[in-house]
């Protein structure tokens, strides 16, 4: 491997490794919404345009039933963000394949979902 190639692959590794990763559960108030929800979720161009805070990578995304510290819960799609979402609780309203649906996003604190 060329000097370059190695000096890029390590700034690229330790810059990952600091990147901030955040836990968002999203869950839309009405559940037969529920299949647009994570549609739109999976699409980048439809999430970015529905929360412009949405708008990079996720991953290891499923539903999960999610409490906060009031012991209240609830299912949410829930996923690990390489970016900080600034809201403690958000609603949106989103389109997918032109339906309009309303939605909700919050910040979980690890550990909160199961």
């Amino acid at each position: 491997m060329k000097p370059l190639a190695v000096v890029a692959t390590a700034l690229a590794v330790f810059s990952t490794a600091g990147a901030q990763t955040t836990q968002v559960g999203c869950r839309a108030p009405d559940t037969k919404n529920d299949g647009l929800l994570t549609e739109l979720l999976h699409n980048p161009s439809a999430r970015g345009a529905a929360d412009p805070d949405l708008r990079y990578g996720f991953w290891d995304a499923k539903w999960q039933k999610c409490c906060n510290e009031h012991s209240i819960c609830d299912r949410y799609y829930t996923f690990s963000y390489n970016h900080p979402y600034p809201c403690a609780y958000r609603q949106r309203r989103g389109t997918i394949r032109g339906q309009e649906f309303d939605f909700a996003c919050v910040n979980w604190h690890t550990g909160a979902c199961k």
